[in-house]
This record gives C-alpha cells, structure tokens and sequence, in this order.
C-alpha cells in the first residue's frame, strides 16, 4: 500500500487501479509531550487504515504545511511553507502521478491551515484534466456528533480552532505512535485570548507558553481508538461514494 516501498514495476502495475491517497501534515509544535510530526503522522496512519477496507495506495506524505495560525510560528521546530509554495508541491505531486496512471485522488489532510492552499492546488489540478477525480479532507471534519459528545463529555467541546495538542491529537498520537508521547508531560491549558482578527507578527499572550491550548489530560489511547476507527468508517464511506472502491 505505500508507494515508497513498492518497485516502478509494481506501482506501474498498481497506479491506475487504485485509489491514490496523499496524506499532507505540516512540521509543528504539538506542546512538551506530542513530537512535531503529529500532523504527519495522524493523517498517514489514517491513510493506513483506509487502504485496509479500499483498493487503495498511499504516497510519501507532504511533511511540511501552511505557517501555524494558533500562534505555532512562535515555537522553534516549527518549519513552515508559504502558500504558493504548498499549492505547488501538491500540483507538481498530483501532476506526476496523473502521468504516471493515476485517475483518482484522496487528499487527506492533517493541519487545520493547509485547507485553502489544497483546494486552490487541486482545482489548477482538475482544470488541466479532464478524467480525473478528487477528494480533499480533514480528519476532524469527518468526526461525528455522537464521537464528540463522547470524547468531550467530560472537559466541554471548546470548537476544533481550540483542539490543538490536547484531546483528539493526543488520543490518536496515544493510539498510533504511543512511543512518541511523553506521557509524564501532558498537562491542561488555555490560551489568555483568543481574537476573532489576525496580529501580525503574533502577540505572546495569544498562545500558551506550553503550547497546548486545551486539556490534553482528558486524553487516553481508548479514546484515541475509538476516534479513528469512526474516522476512518466515515472517510472509506466518502471514497467509496465519490471515487469508487
């Protein structure tokens, strides 16, 4: 199922018949207990589990993402792309394969402000083209009602603007990549202020010194679990509607 691990022979053989899936994160802090690839990772491991129900194959992620609006660009580890330079790479990406057979496309995205740069990359994509299909996500898009009422019932929903380094990533991070958690570092927190405008450059008091800007303790690998697994039901769900399976 991944791409980097097959021969040119065997992705020839496979390229056209399969739905292809890009799994695009970003390099950013996910406070003192999460590692900086979450957003890498979360949606990889997804695109896994997705190729176990569909005839599916996965590419190399995209690593790098659109700069941190939750005050992440204040971290040193956060490395980010400017916008034209994501819209590029995932022409350039969705180009190639096209070439090389690919017809349908699952864009899986990991990082809340990668939306608007993959949509713009996907519709230059689609007006070359005339036989391909695409779909973009999110993974927290496809969270049901009922999962956030369960994940959420003890700390309170605060809006996934908010859901940075505490419940959901870290459940999924405790689920897929539990050696990468810092267990004895997860902590609860808050940002001072959250303006419904932009500051540029970004003042302090916007973003936790943590990092982490809700409550990550209400985390557990169950949770992380049971969050995938319907994640995962709802996205199989999408492609086989949209892309066939």
């Amino acid at each position: 199922m991944l791409v980097e691990q097959m021969t040119w022979e065997e992705y020839r053989a496979e390229v056209s018949r399969r739905i292809v899936i890009l799994p695009v994160g970003s390099l950013e802090q996910h406070g003192p207990h999460l590692p900086l690839n979450v957003d890498v990772v979360i949606p990889t491991s997804l695109a896994k589990m997705v190729c176990e129900e569909l005839h599916a194959m996965v590419l190399p992620p995209i690593a790098y993402g659109y700069k941190s609006q939750s005050g992440g660009q204040l971290f040193p580890g956060t490395t980010s792309l400017d916008g034209t330079t994501l819209i590029n790479l995932t022409l350039d990406i969705l180009r190639e394969t096209y070439r090389h057979g690919g017809r349908r496309f699952l864009v899986l995205n990991g990082h809340y402000e990668n939306g608007a740069f993959l949509t713009e990359a996907v519709e230059l994509f689609v007006r070359e083209v005339d036989d391909a299909r695409v779909v973009i996500l999110s993974w927290w898009d496809q969270v049901s009602d009922e999962m956030v009422d369960e994940l959420f019932a003890e700390a309170g929903f605060p809006g996934w603007e908010m859901e940075h380094a505490a419940i959901t990533e870290t459940a999924l991070m405790q689920y897929f990549a539990p050696e990468l958690v810092r267990e004895d570092k997860i902590i609860d927190d808050q940002t001072e202020r959250m303006p419904t405008y932009s500051i540029f450059p970004p003042p302090d008091d916007i973003i936790p010194k943590s990092g982490v800007l809700y409550k990550a303790t209400y985390a557990s690998r169950e949770k992380g679990e049971k969050l995938a697994k319907q994640v995962v039901g709802t996205i199989v769900q999408i492609a086989r509607q949209e892309l066939g399976s």
